[in-house]
């Protein structure tokens, strides 16, 4: 059990005083006791905080009172000891004792109570110190304040009953114990309100008749019940009524808390910071109490006992509970407290867990030389390892999300095939384990020892042995409130031999030879922050907390559980790998999330958590403030130091990655898919080996190409795409899923795309060329002149239509590309091929020189041969984007005998203009191309003849767009003017159409001024009224007689002004 207080005797009365301690006072180093003779000792306490306490005899007043002195109190702040002696209440100077005066009123009291508050003045708002006196008279409660050196009559309150404890909630509101229940009493108004159970107070599942009162609610309201009441911490008062209690607010409102499990009424309560403390003088034993938990934490045994007294202010820091006496009647103790880390530790040793924690939550930061988070923190997670080892894994894993753990804490609890190597867990091999379940099966048939016990494993013949010597039954130390759990224990809170019956025959579970170490793991924090002190954190022994989650009340049928370290198999390993996937590692995954950008890549934390951006919160979480923590390195540089940060970070992400994936890999396997696509920081190699293990090849491949570790799954998908089997990766077999993986590749992988995009391209050529012209958004930032000489040495036709889809569709306009790819033309088109074939390519071939404009037509026409009748249409495109028009119509009139294409062209010229290819020496106007053919046809050069036909048709029908001089000149003198009828009719009407144009565009234009001068008209015509009060909107001054402006809009400006207007 908890040592929190250690009785240290500082005074006791021989059997010749033949006088006993009635009352005792303690306030700052003196210590005051009443004597039943009515004498008063006043001693000094010399190192009252020290084993080496002691007393020194100040003063005795033999004549103090004349009868035994039943209570003292003082008011430090007034100077005065108030005591009750014979019924009487008498005032002394609390420095020479003397009295000053016996209040009259209060003949016949039974108790009393103090208190001092600072409280403001109503009027002046100055705040003062008011003490006030409460007296328990019969029925009545009389009230006094102090103020200015003296007592002033109060209120006087008559109740329903006889006052039997008195308890200041406030300044202005105090409980009083009757006989049969509690009120509650405002000092200013003197109103009287019932403290009344409500409905579900402390357990009670029904609402009790409020007429009734607490005596309803106890059920033992009799004469010899006590009222007994406390304040607590905070604004919590608790009220005790034989062995049932009830906690309060400091307005008399219950507070739906469980009761305290008293097993004996108890005959005095206090609270001695941060515990309850409570005295039974039947048992002559003190108890402490956790009042948050109510749990009895240590058991006092003193003879005789009989008076609790802790000094006020009960709650202050500075006591923080180190001022507690109690008093027999010839005897008074010392309760000295051990410090808070010592109780702590004792807690923790215990295994009382949820007690250390309330504690420490309990406890002022400036009381332990620790930091009170970094403590808390390591209880809660020594707590979740214990709620681990009773495997209740849910709860365990939501307290190690809760309270940000480590995650190699919490993942090296699992075996190897979760924790991997860092694992407490040795590597199981199949051999061992199968030669460990033999043995398992032959220890059940062993017989018991002499003693009906089951042999002991490792070291527990030893522990078993000692705990024989000490009378102990089982290491589990059990609580002392024998109605928490329903076994049987002794005064000392150890279980009877009966509960160790009960365990000796519980069969052994199958033990891990790493119980040793994993007994050691336990310890890491507290060894890190204790040193070598740290084996007084022994979890040798387990003690058994009667609120702690993971005890024994979990158990529906009462049996001990055996928490044993062992190692996790079959299904109770894969609850908790469910358990710590979904409550903790999912928890930890999303913490993690904001230290990544949104291209993967990690960023330092402390940009992450700077002060004054939007995860400033984020430091104050232990997990993630440790990545600003650099271990082992002094003045860093600041490269370095973002370095080390990130490094820790990515260490942190790779082992809560890995875990997660073999977490699901066990539990749902169809979970892991999404993980390895999505972001994540896995171990490549352990992912690798386990997904190669169970044959998911897709998943593999899915999470190289994460990994961006391309060429390993590009290799595998080669060797599952040629592979002749494909019932190991149907998915993977042929080449669309390698073409799939090549498409999503970028630039910088171009070497890898060349290599594993040979094998597709040959099996499935039409659908490999889908990495290089498939709209992806990769494929048109490739480099393109080495995808082009690649796809060349694959095939021609690839490179061609790689060179069409880069020309057509993704518009370049780089002549290399145009040229090579007229010159691939060329090449494909001087193999054999069929008829239709051979069409097909030679069209494509024209268009291409029809349309492009971007190839070098030089070295296209150098390429084309000169004689071969196939080509000659392509050289005359070629000479036409050269703008050697006349050696282009010289091929369509002699050599292609075309005179349909001639005009064509002719048209074409004079429509477009000339090519953008020509050079200014070889470009013509549009008008001189139809003279260039009106000459071949009329003046053909040698030995070609004279085609009058041709020549009379395109002067009919072009004749407007030749200069008629030339164009006569060049006509024979044979040909008949009725011959050129056509002709001149096409320039007359020609010429006309130019006059008529020219006329109506002159009397647009004159209708046009016309209608402008008739808007100046009535625009100048417009009247403007100008007034005093009409200002302008420019300068805002008034216009008056100046010379103005009318804008276009109607407004009037100064003539100074106009420019400036804005219209």
């Amino acid at each position: 059990m908890l040592n929190a207080f250690n009785a240290r005797s500082i005074f006791e009365l021989t059997a010749k005083d033949r006088l006993k301690i009635d009352s005792l006072l303690a306030y700052g180093d003196k210590l005051i006791l009443g004597l039943s003779s009515g004498a008063l000792r006043i001693y000094r306490v010399h190192s009252p905080d020290t084993p080496d306490v002691s007393l020194t005899l100040l003063r005795t007043i033999d004549t103090f009172s004349r009868r035994k002195i039943e209570l003292l109190a003082c008011i430090k702040e007034a100077g005065i000891l108030v005591s009750l002696a014979d019924s009487n209440v008498h005032i002394h100077d609390l420095n020479d004792f003397t009295l000053t005066e016996t209040l009259s009123k209060a003949r016949g009291a039974t108790t009393l109570a103090v208190t001092s508050n600072v409280e403001r003045d109503p009027e002046t708002q100055i705040p003062s110190i008011v003490s006030r006196l409460a007296i328990g008279v019969k029925r009545k409660v009389l009230m006094y304040s102090w103020a200015d050196g003296g007592f002033q009559e109060g209120k006087e309150v008559t109740l329903s009953g006889q006052v039997k404890s008195l308890t200041w909630a406030s300044g202005h509101k105090i409980v009083v114990g009757l006989t049969s229940g509690f009120v509650i009493v405002d000092v200013d108004t003197a109103s009287v309100e019932e403290v009344v159970p409500s409905e579900g107070t402390n357990g009670t599942s029904k609402a009790r008749d409020e007429k009734a009162g607490w005596g309803s609610y106890v059920g033992m309201g009799g004469w010899g019940s006590k009222s007994l009441s406390t304040r607590l911490g905070g604004d919590e008062l608790l009220l005790v009524k034989d062995s049932s209690t009830l906690f309060i607010d400091t307005e008399g409102k219950p507070l739906d808390r469980p009761p305290v499990p008293w097993s004996t009424p108890p005959d005095s309560i206090a609270y001695s910071y941060p515990y309850l403390i409570s005295l039974n003088a039947a048992k002559h034993q003190i108890e402490v109490r956790n009042p948050l938990t109510r749990t009895l934490l240590q058991n006092i045994s003193l003879p005789t006992v009989t008076t609790l007294h802790v000094p006020p202010p009960n709650v202050a820091l500075v006591h923080a509970g180190k001022l507690f006496y109690v008093a027999s009647p010839t005897q008074v103790w010392r309760m000295g407290a051990t410090d808070y880390e010592t109780q702590i530790n004792n807690l923790v040793e215990a295994e009382q867990l949820d007690e250390a924690i309330r504690l420490i939550e309990t406890l002022e930061s400036v009381l332990l030389k620790e930091s009170k988070e970094e403590k808390l923190r390591e209880v809660q997670m020594l707590k979740a390892q214990k709620l681990f080892e009773r495997r209740k894994y849910e709860e365990s894993m939501a307290l190690f999300a809760a309270v940000s753990a480590p995650p190699e804490r919490v993942v090296k609890l699992f075996p190897r095939v979760i924790a991997g190597d860092i694992s407490i867990w040795p590597e199981v091999e199949e051999d061992d384990q199968a030669e460990g379940d033999a043995k398992a099966i032959v220890e059940e048939e062993e017989p018991v020892g002499e003693d009906g016990t089951a042999p002991a494993v490792d070291g527990e013949a030893e522990e078993t042995s000692k705990e024989r010597e000490n009378g102990e039954s089982t290491r589990n130390g059990e609580s002392s409130d024998p109605k928490a759990v329903d076994i049987k224990t002794d005064s000392s809170g150890d279980a009877t031999p009966e509960k160790a019956k009960s365990r000796s025959t519980t069969p052994e579970l199958k033990r891990s030879p790493t119980t040793e170490a994993y007994g050691s793991m336990r310890n890491i924090a507290f060894s890190r922050k204790y040193g070598e002190t740290a084996s007084i954190f022994s979890f040798g022994t387990r003690r058994v907390d009667e609120n702690d989650s993971a005890s024994l009340m979990a158990n529906k049928d009462n049996q001990p559980v055996d928490d044993t370290p062992r190692l996790l198999e079959g299904e109770e390993l894969k609850k908790a790998a469910q358990e710590l996937a979904r409550s903790y590692l999912n928890d930890v995954r999303r913490k993690l999330t904001k230290y990544f950008g949104s291209d993967g890549n990690p960023v330092d934390p402390l940009l992450i958590l700077a002060i004054g951006s939007v995860h400033e919160a984020s430091r104050k979480d232990p997990l993630e403030s440790s990545f600003l923590t650099l271990d082992g390195v002094s003045s860093p540089e600041v490269e370095d130091a973002a370095k080390e940060r990130i490094e820790k970070l990515m260490e942190t992400c790779r082992l809560v990655d890995t875990t997660l994936f073999r977490a699901y890999m066990l539990i749902r396997p169809a979970l892991v898919g999404p993980l390895v696509r999505i972001q994540n920081q896995c171990d490549p190699d352990v992912v690798s080996e386990k997904l190669r293990e169970q044959g998911k090849f897709d998943d593999l491949v899915d999470f190289l190409e994460r990994k961006k570790l391309h060429r390993d799954a590009l290799e595998l998908l080669r060797f599952f795409g040629q592979a002749e089997d494909d019932s190991k990766a149907p998915n993977l077999h042929g080449p669309q899923r390698t073409i799939t993986y090549l498409e999503r590749l970028k630039a910088d992988h171009i070497d890898l795309i060349f290599e594993f995009a040979t094998w597709p391209l040959k099996v499935e050529p039409k659908l490999g060329m889908e990495i290089f012209v498939g709209d992806t958004g990769n494929s048109e930032s490739l480099p393109r002149l080495r995808v082009l000489d690649f796809l060349e040495q694959q095939d021609q036709g690839l490179a061609i239509q790689y060179l069409e889809h880069i020309v057509t569709e993704l518009k370049d306009m780089t002549p290399e590309f145009h040229t090579r790819l007229a010159g691939l033309y060329l090449a494909v088109l001087s193999r054999d091929h069929t008829q239709a074939e051979k069409d097909s390519w030679h069209a494509r071939f024209l268009k291409f020189l029809e349309t492009s404009d971007q190839y070098r037509a030089e070295k296209v026409l150098g390429s084309l041969p000169r004689d071969v009748p196939e080509y000659y249409e392509c050289r005359a495109v070629v000479l036409s984007k050269m703008g050697r028009h006349k050696a282009a119509l010289e091929i369509y009139v002699f050599k292609l005998n075309d005179h349909a294409k001639a005009e064509e062209y002719c048209m074409r010229v004079h429509r477009f203009g000339p090519s953008p290819t020509a050079t200014a020496m070889d470009s013509v106007t549009t008008e001189t191309v139809y003279h260039i053919l009106l000459s071949l046809y009329l003046r053909p050069p040698s030995p070609h003849e004279q085609q009058l036909g041709p020549a009379l048709t395109i002067l009919s029908r072009h004749g407007a767009r030749l200069e008629a001089s030339d164009a006569l000149k060049l006509i024979p003198g044979n040909v008949k003017v009725k011959d050129l009828e056509s002709y001149f009719e096409s320039r007359i009407r020609a010429a006309n159409a130019t006059v008529t144009e020219n006329r109506i565009i002159a009397a647009l234009r004159k209708s046009h001024i016309v209608d402008v001068q008739e808007k100046l008209l009535d625009a100048r015509n417009s009247p403007v009224i100008v007034s005093e009060e009409n200002v302008c909107p420019v300068c805002h001054k008034r216009l008056g007689l100046s010379v103005i402006w009318r804008l276009p809009t109607g407004q009037v400006v100064h003539y100074g002004c106009a420019r400036k207007a804005v219209f």
